[in-house]
């Protein structure tokens, strides 16, 4: 049985693996592994207050843990709070991107950082252990809860780390930035931690009411950020995910900028020897890194691969086209407010705006898809996709590039092809599509 996904334990609330009984074994299983103080924060799913409660429940009866709410947070900072308060470990509640109806469990370890595969599967193994018979059969409905007093002082304690790394004051005095806060967990820190430094904030989507979460806004639907730019007279304008883990942004001229084109804003103000991005980074970025002597490191799609690789290599800088981009300097996963300010400290620094920064980035014409899937088969199974693929790979040889792969989040086979040729992106998409679709008719057919 497999629960944790590349982001922690995902799926519907009340359903299994975070229906009643198991959520209470996830926490006694987490409490056992990391024996001492935990911080839990949430995000503001109208669900999260009672996976709180069943949680917490679950940590007590460990005998070994005892868990402490940070209340309504953003991840990062469930991720910095346990490395600089000396917790034994951080449990954030959130389905980041995903819609309001879902959530999850996140793990940190006492570093802040995620947790390694190994300690993933022996925490699967104790949970699966603890859950009473029929667990997995259990259906709760989740009471509605109120998100007003959420937050606690450990927010306040985010924002005092954050704005010690930026020194001088109110350095954004004079600017002016669309905050777009997904109604999420940066709704109660984001445009209070800019405002600090001095800029002037116009807020969108920052009034959260427990179902409206990343719904027509945030870092998942961009273009509502985009439409507000326009009529801003802004300098530039975020948005941020669910729960504040990414972040994408909008220039003054309401260019959409994603996460490659910010790794190579960074690239070029940090000049690294190489950077880390992923199976999904665009063909593009890599051409222009390399065409200036930096080396680009591809690893699986997640921020915990892109922080094991800079870990392991010394890379400074690493991110996602999503939004997940991975300083060095704070040694954590992805901060979207910390990525913010450091890109208006560029912006400020270099006396630029971002349409100018971002003026020669032309990614390459990239098209993603995802087929819902009701399970996963394995790949080198799917004979007529298997063929499809080949022949895409021998058309995109040195031109372009083909990905296919289950998502970690979501139940999804998603296919992405990007080249020089938007039109053979097209042609060949429904080339594999329909190869999907006749593998898995095939399958069901099949008696």
């Amino acid at each position: 049985m497999k629960l944790f996904g590349t982001d922690g334990i995902r799926t519907r609330a009340g359903s299994f693996p975070l229906n009643s009984p198991s959520i209470v074994a996830i926490g006694q299983a987490i409490g056992e592994e990391l024996r001492g103080r935990i911080l839990v924060g949430e995000d503001t799913r109208t669900s999260s207050p009672w996976i709180l409660r069943l949680l917490t429940q679950g940590i007590d009866r460990s005998g070994t843990s005892k868990a402490e709410s940070a209340g309504v947070i953003p991840t990062p900072a469930v991720a910095l709070l346990t490395r600089s308060q000396c917790f034994a470990g951080g449990v954030m509640i959130s389905a980041s991107h995903n819609p309001f109806e879902d959530n999850g469990i996140k793990v940190f370890s006492q570093d802040g950082t995620k947790l390694t595969d190994e300690v993933e599967e022996r925490l699967e193994r104790r949970i699966i252990e603890l859950l009473p018979a029929g667990a997995e059969s259990v259906e709760d409905a989740v009471p509605d809860s109120d998100l007003s007093g959420q937050t606690t002082s450990w927010l306040k304690r985010y924002e005092e780390l954050l704005l010690a790394h930026f020194p001088n004051g109110r350095w954004l005095s004079g600017k002016r930035i669309v905050v777009d806060c997904a109604n999420g967990a940066m709704s109660m820190v984001a445009p209070a931690v800019l405002r600090a430094l001095g800029a002037e904030v116009h807020a969108i989507f920052a009034e959260p009411t427990g179902k409206n979460i990343n719904a027509g806004c945030g870092a998942v639907h961009p273009d509502a950020l985009v439409v507000a730019m326009k009529n801003a007279n802004a300098d530039f304008g975020v948005a941020f995910d669910g729960d504040g883990d990414r972040s994408l942004f909008a220039s003054g001229s309401g260019r959409l900028v994603d996460g490659d084109a910010v790794l190579l804003v960074m690239a070029r103000q940090l000049s690294p020897s190489h950077v880390v991005g992923t199976s999904m980074t665009n063909y593009a970025l890599e051409k222009k890194l390399e065409s200036q002597g930096i080396a680009l490191t591809r690893v699986a799609v997640g921020d915990r691969y892109i922080f094991e690789e800079m870990r392991r290599s010394g890379a400074p800088l690493g991110g996602e086209p999503s939004g997940h981009i991975i300083f060095s300097d704070f040694r954590l996963s992805g901060d979207g407010l910390l990525t913010t300010l450091k890109l208006s400290r560029v912006i400020v620094e270099s006396g630029k705006s971002l349409d100018e920064l971002t003026q020669d980035w032309v990614p390459a014409p990239q098209l993603l898809k995802g087929v819902r899937v009701s399970r996963r088969v394995a790949l080198e199974e799917m004979s007529r996709l298997q063929s499809v693929m080949r022949g895409a790979r021998a058309v995109l040889d040195g031109c372009g590039r083909l990905v296919v792969r289950y998502s970690g989040t979501e139940p999804l086979l998603r296919v992405m092809i990007e080249s020089d040729d938007a039109r053979r992106n097209e042609e060949w998409m429904e080339k594999m599509l329909s190869a999907i679709q006749e593998d898995i008719k095939n399958r069901v057919d099949t008696p």
